[in-house]
């Protein structure tokens, strides 16, 4: 009981975070903590351990606020402000958008912050100080909606250079920053050692660093329900110190000896994420039990690393990561067993030893999949939008070899690297590596693998489904209510995905303006044929080609005929990657490159993907008339010259007495020579053109079209779009607006 105590302490304490960050606001939480420790008076047999609970709930509600008010509440207070500043790098800077970014610390501000600045950051390591003007940010809201992505991280500020950064040494070299520098030397170790796809898949599965992942690998993993793998977790932990107990022939208290630096150390290149440190606390203490003459305690350890890490940052309570770390270790501790009792009650009599050890592997790992899967695809659902069906089949096939897989990436890896004559064991880990993005890939093709949560009908689907599982629990036929339950799931789940394209069906045109973020996507769909104008977002520009992608399923069309690239931007292009590892694509439609340079390499990149890809390219010279069912799409050259913007393509598409205009990120000068250039319609719908940007969606342009209604695809950014008078000169035209950051996808139907 004693050690259970700490259970009953750190999940309350966890839940009391958890109820303040996502349901109270913040004049609440004092009264909720002093609501929690009126339990105090209860009186009964279950005293004692409600008493802990209410402490436990009270003490995370209390620590929250402290923590809120020594770290968060000060950074919150910089926002908005210009100052000159002196920043120390916590880490090595990563490209962004438009430049590079790096987490960074301030003196006089607690935790982190992260830096934003020109690709010069790229130069710069760990240690190095940078000084000049910067404009703070809020870490805890975007466009003022409140977000933990970064608060959860530890991430208190946002920082962006007004000007060039003077860059001085500082502590670079220092022993504080060398597991940051142990990490850069394995990932270019791991880079140099393997090919593409292969090395990008190792160095997630050695340090949980997922960005060397091609969009493509990405996708497998996650709809063959695999990407867990490449989270540092309990498993890597575990091999780790099998590898190490078999260096110092399984001597106990060497082993732990030496374990400890090393799980820190591993922790540390791994970045420390809630999944890396659960796993390393959970690994250290049952290294740490029989050391003590106790037996190793699962919940105890469970809840210790929860303390431990809420302890250190409360916020990483909102952690994507802690929380599905954490559900999947709940999944195994309480679901795991009573699914593998149930499924080895079927064990045939007549197995010999071998084959005892097949079913056991076998029921193994179904059992610990599925109870995984039962606690962890809501959460997925909710925060990825999938949920991959195929999993247990993907862990059956991949799982078994993990071990050796780790082991020889991990050592291979650095034996390869002092040694080249040893190379060849290299190439037995690319294998490996390569044998787990087929099954991957092999199991993402089967129709119906997966459930992509894009629209209400499927996240109901799901509430049916654990509906019926929790009234099976609760029944007592113990074996045709899971049949029966199964059964209609399926049914339920065929119907999910057949009603969106009998409801579109009978539509003449249909377009949506998809909410990308701070970028640019619209699908146009008439007669069973599918065009899309741009692809990107600035805010995680892969992430488009996820969300056109789900706009496409919810609305049952299954591939794109055409996509036309306005110009080769990030947040009109970016998106084109992730979207070709999702959605068959037959034709590219892309501008001629010109004389600007600042187009070539995201066009090498697009025509790389339309090469892998088999998708034909098409260059617009002249005014191109694509297909499009029912409806009228004309794709019209280039009309002006200058920057990336000015050379861009206009998408006019009409369907009867209906038009709709794309001029992507024109200025007011190339509006007027499409004007002159071309006799366009009066238009219905205009497609603002750069996000509202005051230079653009010009008056010459509204007087000439008479657009009544304008859709603006923006999201938060630092550009101030849309601007006030890009909004304004459209009121002034008598137009009906509509904003994707307010309304999310826009969806404009015509019979």
């Amino acid at each position: 009981m004693g050690m259970r105590r700490l259970m009953l302490f750190a999940l309350p304490f966890g839940v009391g975070i958890l109820f303040c960050l996502y349901l109270l606001p913040e004049s609440g939480w004092a009264w909720a903590a002093a609501g929690a420790l009126l339990a105090y008076p209860l009186s009964g047999q279950s005293r004692r351990a409600m008493r802990i609970m209410a402490a436990g709930f009270a003490a995370g509600v209390l620590w929250l606020s402290g923590y809120h008010a020594l770290f968060l509440a000060p950074a919150e207070r910089m926002a908005g402000q210009e100052a000159s500043v002196t920043l120390e790098l916590a880490d090595y800077p990563e490209a962004s958008g438009y430049g590079a970014r790096c987490a960074v610390r301030l003196p006089g501000l607690r935790g982190r912050g992260m830096l934003y600045g020109d690709a010069d950051l790229l130069e710069l390591e760990p240690g190095n100080l940078v000084t000049g003007e910067v404009r703070f940010y809020s870490a805890a809201s975007f466009s003022g909606k409140e977000s933990f992505s970064y608060t959860s991280r530890g991430i208190f500020f946002r920082v962006y250079g007004k000007g060039e950064l003077e860059v001085s040494p500082g502590r670079a070299g220092s022993a504080r920053y060398l597991p940051q520098r142990l990490a850069r030397t394995l990932r270019q170790s791991v880079q140099a050692l393997y090919g593409e796809p292969a090395q990008g898949f190792l160095l997630a599965l050695l340090t949980g660093e997922r960005d060397g992942l091609d969009e493509q690998s990405s996708y497998d993993l996650t709809e063959a329900g695999l990407m867990h793998i490449t989270a540092v977790s309990g498993l890597h932990c575990g091999f780790l110190i099998l590898l190490l107990g078999a260096l110092v022939f399984r001597r106990q208290r060497l082993t732990a000896l030496v374990a400890y630096p090393v799980l820190l150390l591993y922790m540390t290149m791994a970045g420390g994420t809630p999944s890396v440190v659960r796993a390393c606390v959970m690994v250290g203490l049952s290294l740490l039990a029989p050391l003590l003459g106790r037996e190793g305690d699962t919940p105890t350890s469970f809840s210790a690393a929860l303390l431990l890490i809420l302890l250190v940052n409360p916020f990483a309570a909102a952690s994507v990561s802690l929380q599905l770390s954490f559900a999947a270790v709940a999944g195994l501790l309480l679901l795991g067993p009573k699914l593998y009792a149930a499924l080895d009650a079927h064990r045939p009599g007549n197995l010999g030893r071998p084959g005892r050890r097949v079913w056991q592997f076998l029921v193994g790992t179904t059992s610990a999949s599925l109870g995984v899967m039962a606690l962890t695809a809501p959460l997925g659902a909710a925060y990825f939008g999938t949920l991959s069906l195929v999993s247990p089949v993907a862990n059956l096939l991949v799982l078994w070899m993990l071990p050796f897989l780790f082991a020889l990436a991990l050592v291979g890896t650095i034996i390869c690297t002092l040694f080249p004559v040893l190379l060849p064991l290299a190439w037995v880990t690319e294998q490996g590596a390569r044998y787990v993005l087929w099954v991957a890939g092999l199991l993402a093709k089967i129709p119906g693998h997966s459930v992509h949560f894009s629209g209400p009908m499927a996240v109901m689907w799901l509430l049916l489904v654990y509906t019926m599982l929790g009234i099976c629990a609760l029944s007592r036929d113990r074996r045709r209510k899971y049949v029966f339950a199964g059964l209609l799931s399926v049914l339920c789940l065929i119907a999910v995905r057949a009603l969106p394209a009998q409801v579109m069906a009978g539509e003449r045109l249909v377009a949506a303006v998809v909410d990308v973020g701070q970028g640019a996507a619209a699908l146009l769909h008439s007669g069973g044929r599918t065009a899309l104008v741009d692809c990107g977002s600035l805010n995680g520009a892969s992430a488009a080609g996820a969300a056109v992608a789900n706009v496409m399923e919810a609305c049952g069309w299954q591939k794109l005929d055409h996509v036309v690239l306005t110009h080769y931007h990030e947040d009109h292009a970016g998106g084109l990657a992730a979207l070709l590892a999702r959605v068959e694509v037959d034709e590219l439609l892309l501008p001629q490159l010109l004389d600007n340079e600042g187009q070539a390499d995201l066009q090498r990149e697009v025509l790389r993907l339309a090469e892998r890809c088999g998708v034909q390219v098409r260059y617009v010279d002249g005014p191109v008339r694509p297909a499009l069912g029912q409806a009228e799409l004309t794709v019209f050259p280039p009309v002006a010259e200058g920057n990336v913007n000015e050379e861009g393509l206009t998408v006019l598409c009409t369907a009867g007495d209906f038009d709709l205009l794309i001029t992507g990120d024109m200025n007011a000068a190339a509006e007027r020579s499409l004007v002159e250039a071309y006799p366009l319609p009066d238009i219905e719908v205009l497609l603002a053109g750069h996000h509202g940007s005051k230079y653009s969606t010009s008056e010459e342009l509204l007087s000439a079209v008479t657009p009544e209604v304008g859709v603006i695809s923006v999201g938060e950014n630092r550009f101030g779009h849309p601007t006030q008078e890009a909004m304004g000169r459209m009121a002034a035209a008598g137009m009906d607006l509509y904003r994707t950051d307010w309304q999310g996808t826009v969806i404009i139907r015509i019979h």
